[in-house]
């Protein structure tokens, strides 16, 4: 019995080796599936660390569900330059595309990558078939590794991982990319599966509608080429037809080329439009769903049909118009043009003269799906309808205000062809051209209504005004050449602009403070570098006082205070184990530095703790104590005072129940003195959990952030309701409450805002509290705990920030800024919950925002790779609406 086991088992590991050793040496490609809607080749000799520090890594941080900056823990732990073949992005099963990074590496970085990432007493791997798919474990996400011979595969998304290798054993079908030259810097558009794409980014009642919409078409590629100052993006390439039957809209577009003629029918103000080229079939219908009387007439006397489909042009058109008021989707209208307007129009009153169509004041009400179709084309779903004959073309909609505004805006001359930006558009073009798409500033807002909640539609129509995508047939009649292009009008004003750039040299070690210390109007910009540089920046960015610390590395911001109490501020800053101060010409103030026994451990607090008249500098040190120094740099009396553990964080000075206290969180302890040294009464506390960032008052209650997920309040008086209090069962003296928040850490100091949150139900107006986790979530809850909102950045938080309230775009909303690990920015309007995407995308440490010059725009300040950075906040078009 145990032979035949172990025979078993041999055999067993026999199959699982020769599966392994059968896997096949395929080039890159064959790991991408045909659901893949796009395929990134980057530039030639590119790496994972180029592509990550490139421009367009946000972009892919926006639309994908993946947090891109992780990658480059990746790359950290690599010897040398990591090759990166390909970037494929997946329409998963979230609402965000999903990324496959596909580089050339060996066994023997993945056995680095399993060293450094694997979880003790976890399940790191496993067997997808068989190949091992390996669970790496980067700051609480999970990072998925497959190694295909000599590509390594990488994705947060384990569905995409497993299709990949599906694609590359065979057992899906790949897309079809054998044809196309994958050189470096191209993009591949695999337009049969773009369907997928955009029903991920639509409401579910639309999605059945987008179903194959892009059949009679092979994967084309792409080039990209950036224009002019603007950066205008234009994107070409050959697109291939199939010998399928084509879906109707690539039918429309691809029909034959001819000249533009429809753009005099087409109104200024046109959320897009599109011209096509499609032959209305001269033969009625066999059958169609819910007839009406004309579509009786229609299907039972073909002739009265095709007498009316022989008067029309092949080249129609869509006009689409952002939302009236009234309803809550945008509409749309269509224009054929024709060849014998007389004689439609012939038709059409023998039609209103025998009862199938109405006369209405100028136009036909007309209830047909038949004629709807011979018009608009397949693309139209009208039955019901108004329609209208002026000059060469033939007008139908459902609102016959929108028909009589067409014939209006012909007739004034209010049209597209009139349009200098349209005719720019149109002079690039071709003459003959076989389909054209146009949009304008009013795209996103009639699209909007038909998106799916959370889309990053306007993470895309927010780069430009308007695009142009037009098409051509060859001369073989088998392909489309393809053209894309973006345009931002003159008159654009962009969200954000550069206002200045420093060099620092070095990181800064805190956020810049704003003090006046020159006397004038405007307040300077303080901040240290880690190399121990301080500057004074005045709002233009010029230097305005400047000084050092040596060797010693500063903590924490400056702080700017009336030290001397001669309405004159000075700068104090901490580092090493000595505080420098400076007055406002970068002297060095009498006996500054003060030097301590230990190096310091947290940012500096300046605050007249006795009420003598005279400041005293809060400074904690790495033996676990907090001085109190006078002017002199000694401590004052009952000081320095001893915690359990050393201070990190910024202590507080704060009114409490007893008098003015110092607080301070130590670990797991909040501890509170007064200003002789004494514990105020009950005090410390200690809850089970490490307590991060600084206490926060709120109604005599200690606010504080707790490595457990939980906020915690302590005070007098209960704060949170008893059913959301998770220390329900402790003692009514212990005076401590929490609330769950999230299932992991909380990050910064809570702070507390009068806000108005928006929800499906309701609208909240109340105090909330604001907080953050480490895995990226935002929260705000009301002060009995309850959540308002929530928000994540997909990314881990940056865990030495804390989130706050602006209004960035100055259109007096309240905006919630929050700072991802990796440096990116993320901002959510507080009312709507909706992000607001124009601010910087660069990556970005210890920002603060405010007006530095008085003009009304925000400046938002931040220390970047180049240097402290400042841009002007303008805000997008649509901020105030």
């Amino acid at each position: 019995m145990n032979q035949s086991k172990l025979s078993s088992l041999l055999i067993f590991f026999l199959i699982l080796i020769y599966g392994c050793s059968s896997l096949p040496d395929q080039p890159w490609p064959a790991a991408v599936p045909d659901k893949t809607s796009f395929v990134i080749i980057p530039a030639k000799d590119a790496t994972l660390n180029s592509v990550l520090s490139s421009s367009y890594t946000p972009f892919l941080d926006d639309i994908t569900s993946s947090a891109i900056p992780l990658l480059s823990r990746i790359d950290s732990t690599a010897t040398s330059p990591i090759t990166l073949d390909a970037i494929t992005l997946y329409p998963g099963s979230g609402d965000r595309l999903q990324t496959v990074w596909i580089t050339q590496t060996s066994n023997n970085f993945l056995k680095k990558l399993e060293e450094n990432f694997y979880q003790k007493f976890a399940q790191n791997e496993y067997y997808f078939g068989n190949i091992i798919i390996h669970k790496l474990s980067l700051q609480q996400r999970t990072l998925f590794a497959a190694q295909l011979k000599n590509n390594l595969l990488l994705s947060e998304s384990s569905l995409a991982i497993e299709e990949a290798i599906r694609a590359y054993t065979g057992d899906v079908p790949r897309a079809k990319l054998d044809s196309l030259s994958l050189s470096p810097g191209r993009i591949v558009m695999n337009t049969p599966s773009l369907d997928r794409w955009a029903r991920q980014l639509t409401k579910v009642g639309y999605r059945p509608l987008l179903k194959k919409a892009l059949d009679g078409t092979k994967p084309t590629l792409l080039s990209i080429n950036t224009e002019g100052e603007k950066q205008n993006i234009q994107f070409s390439g050959t697109l291939p037809l199939n010998k399928n039957i084509p879906s109707d809209i690539v039918a429309a577009f691809s029909s034959e080329n001819a000249p533009i003629s429809l753009d005099k029918y087409i109104s200024s103000n046109v959320a897009a439009f599109g011209l096509f080229r499609m032959a209305p079939q001269t033969a009625a219908p066999r059958s169609l769903a819910d007839t009406t009387k004309l579509d009786s007439l229609f299907l039972t006397n073909n002739q009265r049909y095709s007498n009316i489909a022989n008067t029309l042009s092949s080249e129609f058109a869509l006009l689409t118009y952002a939302k009236s008021g009234f309803l809550t989707t945008g509409e749309h209208v269509f224009v054929r043009k024709t060849k014998d307007a007389s004689t439609l129009r012939k038709r059409l009153r023998e039609l209103a003269n025998a009862g199938h169509i109405q006369p209405r004041e100028g136009t036909y009400f007309v209830q047909s799906r038949a004629l709807s179709n011979m018009i608009g084309s397949p693309l139209c779903g009208f039955q019901s309808f108004y329609l209208d004959v002026t000059g060469e073309g033939v007008i139908i909609s459902k609102r016959k205000g929108l028909v009589e505004m067409i014939s209006s805006d012909r007739n004034r001359r209010r049209t597209m062809y009139y349009e200098q930006s349209f005719r720019e558009i149109k002079n690039d073009l071709p003459q003959r051209i076989s389909g054209l798409f146009v949009t304008s500033e009013d795209f996103y807002p009639f699209i909007e209504p038909f998106l799916a909640p959370d889309n990053y539609v306007d993470v895309i129509t927010s780069k430009f005004d308007r695009m142009a995508a037009s098409a051509k047939l060859d001369s073989s009649q088998k392909n489309l050449d393809f053209n894309l292009k973006t345009f931002q009008t003159e008159d654009r004003n962009a969200p954000y602009r550069e206002k200045w750039l420093f060099p620092t040299g070095s990181d800064i070690s805190g956020k810049p403070v704003l003090a006046d210390i020159g006397g004038s109007e405007q307040k300077e910009i303080i901040f240290v570098t880690k190399a121990g540089k301080l500057y004074a920046l005045a709002a233009d960015g010029t230097v305005v006082m400047q000084g050092n610390t040596g060797s010693d590395e500063p903590i924490g911001s400056p702080t700017v205070y009336d030290w001397y109490s001669t309405n004159q501020n000075v700068i104090l800053v901490t580092a090493g184990n000595k505080v420098y101060g400076w007055n406002d010409n970068g002297q060095p103030l009498p006996k500054f530095p003060f030097q301590l026994s230990e190096k310091i451990t947290a940012p500096l607090v300046v605050n007249d703790i006795d009420k003598d008249g005279l400041p005293n500098a809060l400074v904690a040190t790495a033996n676990r104590k907090l001085h109190a120094l006078n002017g002199r740099g000694e401590d004052i009396s009952g000081w320095p005072v001893t915690t359990n553990a050393k201070i990190i964080h910024t202590p507080a000075v704060e009114e409490i129940p007893g008098g003015t206290s110092v607080l301070a969180n130590s670990q797991n302890g909040l501890y509170a003195w007064s200003a002789d040294g004494s514990l105020r009464k009950n005090f410390p506390k200690f809850i089970n959990a490490s307590l991060n960032g600084s206490p926060a008052i709120y109604n005599n209650n200690i606010l504080g952030n707790a490595a457990d997920g939980n906020l915690y309040a302590i005070g007098p008086k209960k704060l949170f309701a008893d059913s959301l209090n998770v220390l329900e069962t402790a003692s009514d003296s212990s005076n401590i409450e929490a609330v769950y928040t999230s299932g992991s850490p909380l990050l910064g100091t809570p702070s507390v805002h009068n806000l108005t949150v928006n929800t499906e139900e309701q609208q909240y107006r109340e105090p909330m509290i604001l907080t953050m986790s480490s895995n990226g979530s935002v929260f705000l809850l009301n002060t009995q705990g309850q959540l308002r909102f929530t928000q994540n950045m997909g990314q881990p938080a940056a865990s030495s920030f804390s989130p706050f309230i602006t209004d960035i775009d100055s259109n007096n909303k309240d905006d919630l800024v929050a700072l991802a690990n990796f440096g990116r920015l993320y901002v959510w309007e507080v009312q709507s919950g909706k992000r607001i995407y124009s601010v910087p995308t660069s990556g970005m440490q210890h920002p603060i925002i405010a007006d530095i010059d008085g003009d009304g725009y925000k400046e938002l300040m931040a220390q970047t790779r180049e240097g402290l950075r400042c841009w002007t906040i303008f805000g997008s078009e649509n901020s105030d609406q």
